[in-house]
């Protein structure tokens, strides 16, 4: 692998066909979406993509990049 690379590579092992076996919506009356979505993106993501049979973790939602309108 060339020296230069920005981050690790990484490897999933995923069937693209696979419908999710959990959604999870966070809502607060104390942080804002940007908040939420970070917390979601950072901390859960990470978490949940550490637990042993998980295959791929995806958050989205209003302040998600590329996201085209918003909940």
């Amino acid at each position: 692998m060339p020296s230069n690379l920005p981050g690790n590579p990484t490897y999933r092992k995923v069937n693209p066909a696979d419908a999710p076996i959990m959604i999870l919506a966070l809502t607060s009356n104390v942080y804002d979406k940007g908040t939420l979505y970070d917390a979601a993106s950072t901390i859960m993501q990470q978490r949940l993509s550490q637990i042993q049979g998980v295959g791929q973790v995806s958050v989205g939602g209003s302040f998600a990049t590329g996201c085209a309108g918003g909940t």
